[in-house]
């Protein structure tokens, strides 16, 4: 149901502009704040007026009421004195409270500017305000006589306002959400790898460890063999250096010659001439042994 004071044409004209039909009402202070969120157009020059605190009278409040009287602190007197102290905090915030805001209704005019350009019709606007103004300066009062834009009207802005928003949002968080799904693709993609990489490894260091103790054991049984080759080696280099000791004192000694058991004929021979008579010595041959001339001789 549209507004009192409001002609049936202007009301069709609204609703021909929207494309749309009337919708239930709604809180008024929550469309004006959203309204003014949004960035209305007015037009109007509107004077707030603040609430006169001049002739309020403030009671003061004595500490001393609070103070418990030397003799008398028990329980039950903490308690009261508590409870008058919570409802004295309770009354002073009653006395407080800042009246409820009242809501200023949209002119029609400035609905229609805000819709106007809201749609970009940047052209259309300044037509209809320089008609507009042109009319109000002929004088013509039944323009003012139009009224307020029903609240609905302005909740209908608003829900547009928010639906529009809420499918920007919808669409930004679409495609964070399609980043996050790729980023999550690619990140099961690494997981799987280095989780392949990590089970390749482990194998290759299991087989590793399998090896090792293999050759473990092959090389510890052949301990016993080389301690027993150690101990050979060991007698072998004592065996050679006797050796060479025996050699070194077989070498410093001189060997005796064997004993003939023999008799010599020259024996006799030699006895009878161990002196010869010089005179009994004759040249019988020569021989030529060398032609130079001999510069040295020994016997």
């Amino acid at each position: 149901m549209a507004q009192r004071g409001m002609p049936s044409s202007a009301q069709r004209v609204l609703e021909e502009a929207l494309g749309m039909g009337l919708t239930a009402t709604g809180d008024a202070r929550d469309t004006a704040d959203a309204v003014a969120a949004e960035g209305a157009y007015y037009l109007e020059q509107v004077t707030i007026t603040e609430t006169p605190e001049d002739d309020y009278e403030y009671e003061e409040i004595q500490d001393d009421n609070f103070s418990i009287p030397e003799g008398e602190e028990d329980l039950a007197k903490a308690i009261q004195m508590a409870q008058e102290q919570a409802t004295d905090t309770e009354i002073l915030e009653r006395k407080t409270v800042l009246p409820s805001k009242h809501a200023v209704p949209e002119v029609i005019e400035d609905f229609l500017c805000n819709f106007l350009m809201k749609m970009g019709m940047t052209r259309t606007l300044d037509c209809f305000q320089s008609e507009w103004y042109e009319l109000i300066q002929k004088g013509v009062t039944e323009l003012r006589s139009v009224g307020n834009v029903p609240d609905v009207y302005t909740q209908i802005m608003l829900l547009e306002n928010e639906n529009k928003n809420l499918k920007k949002d919808l669409k930004h968080y679409k495609q964070a959400a399609d980043k996050a799904r790729e980023d999550l693709l690619k990140i099961q993609k690494e997981r799987d790898f280095h989780r392949m990489h990590h089970k390749r490894i482990i194998q290759e260091k299991n087989k590793l460890i399998n090896d090792l103790k293999g050759l473990k054991l092959h090389y510890a049984s052949y301990e016993p063999s080389l301690r027993v080759l150690h101990e050979k080696h060991h007698t072998l280099l004592k065996e050679k250096m006797l050796t060479s000791l025996e050699r070194d004192r077989a070498v410093e000694q001189d060997s005796e010659f064997p004993v003939d058991m023999q008799l010599n004929p020259n024996l006799n021979v030699c006895k009878e001439n161990l002196s010869p008579a010089k005179f009994d010595y004759k040249l019988k041959n020569i021989f030529r042994l060398h032609e130079l001339p001999v510069s040295w001789y020994d016997f």
